[in-house]
């Protein structure tokens, strides 16, 4: 082990603050190409080019496009988590923390489109079967905080109860994400924007309506 580096089977975790700010630095960069243009269409040369370092200080932090992509991947799922889970839960109830789910992420996406990269990486990653299980358990996550939100409803008698709250998730974050990558390919570029959220706002609507209880 090199002194004053930490090392994981993925990459070096600098000891020093101005190790960790480059790393910082590396992980907003790739996220905001990966976002962009996807994990396939990125290549090493891309990465190093953006990130304003040489080939050695890159591959000192990260051996692999690969394992630049992982970090990328966790670095965002823990934002998500983060930012969204705290707005959510800081609604009083399981219906209103349904109701604030959307717009907190539309918000979250409009302010760094580069935390949209975890989607797509998640996508093109889990083909991998090497990277395969490390990348599935960033959906698990996600999933499991939507469904304690819907299982808590449905105790509450704010939701609707029946379905089952994993389920529910699945479907959940399948069509917000599903509906993004159809935007992409009807309006592509800056015009999705405005089509995404008129979209995903209709979609909330038809959930309120099958899911939250009349009060």
């Amino acid at each position: 082990m090199l002194s004053g580096v930490k090392e994981t089977h993925t990459q070096r975790v600098p000891a020093t603050a101005k190790g960790e700010a480059t790393r910082a630095h590396l992980l907003r960069t790739a996220a905001a190409i990966f976002a962009e243009r996807g994990y396939a269409a990125t290549t090493q040369s891309d990465l190093i080019a953006a990130s304003g370092l040489t080939k050695g200080a890159f591959y000192f932090y990260f051996r692999s496009k690969a394992d630049l992509a992982l970090a990328v991947l966790q670095e965002q799922k823990g934002r998500w988590l983060t930012e969204v889970g705290e707005r959510v839960l800081a609604e009083p109830t399981a219906s209103q923390q349904l109701r604030a789910l959307v717009p907190t992420m539309l918000d979250l996406i409009s302010r760094e489109p580069a935390a949209w990269s975890v989607t797509r990486l998640t996508r093109e990653l889990s083909a991998d079967p090497a990277l395969a299980a490390d990348v599935s358990k960033v959906p698990a996550e996600w999933l499991a905080f939507i469904a304690d939100v819907i299982q808590r409803g449905q105790a509450d008698g704010d939701l609707r109860a029946g379905l089952k709250p994993e389920l529910v998730a699945a479907v959940l974050v399948g069509a917000f994400d599903g509906l993004k990558d159809l935007t992409d390919v009807l309006e592509p570029g800056d015009r999705g924007g405005v089509a995404f959220t008129e979209r995903v706002h209709t979609f909330l609507a038809l959930v309120e309506l099958a899911l939250v209880t009349p009060a």
